[in-house]
């Protein structure tokens, strides 16, 4: 078979002479065979196989043509750089979800902080307030106290247990 195949391209060379042969070759080289990029390896050929024609090194070249060759470069150069920018552009949106995401926490942690201040000066003012009532409930009692100069604590007198029923409740534990 490739003794014909031999045969053939030999007296082709020989009829279209050396100036076709090389124009013929460098129409190979450029264009390459038509179909040859659809041409798949079987995967038990050693180290080449379940590849395509056009992926084996030197033969690929010849076999595929210098414009498809670029063409397929053209391509994957321009997929790498698509791919690029739209990674740049999903990192920057990724980063602009970020930030409005930490943005909405740090607004929400800044209305907790308000709240709770606002929360701590009610009550200061509320313990400030049972502060001056307590001050002044032991300024009344100081006063009873040291107005009672009965007889000397050893009995009880109707004052003692009108004031006791104001300011502890009756004897039951029940206040009035």
């Amino acid at each position: 078979m490739l003794a014909a195949l031999g045969s053939v391209l030999g007296a082709l060379a020989r009829l279209i002479g050396i100036g076709g042969v090389l124009f013929v070759g460098l129409l190979f080289y450029e264009e390459g065979l038509p179909g040859a990029s659809r041409i798949a390896l079987p995967q038990s050929w050693p180290i080449v196989g379940g590849f395509g024609l056009v992926d084996i090194p030197v033969l690929g070249d010849l076999t595929a043509g210098r414009v498809h060759i670029y063409a397929a470069q053209q391509v994957k150069v321009a997929t790498a750089a698509a791919k690029l920018q739209c990674d740049g552009r999903i990192e920057k949106l990724v980063s602009q979800s970020e930030l409005t995401a930490a943005n909405a926490k740090n607004a929400e942690l800044l209305r907790q902080i308000a709240a709770m201040n606002a929360a701590q000066a009610a009550f200061q003012k509320q313990a400030t307030a049972d502060q001056q009532s307590l001050k002044v409930r032991n300024e009344e009692l100081e006063k009873a106290i040291a107005g009672d100069t009965g007889s000397g604590g050893s009995y009880w007198t109707t004052d003692d247990l009108q004031w006791l029923q104001i300011n502890r409740g009756r004897a039951g534990g029940s206040p009035r």
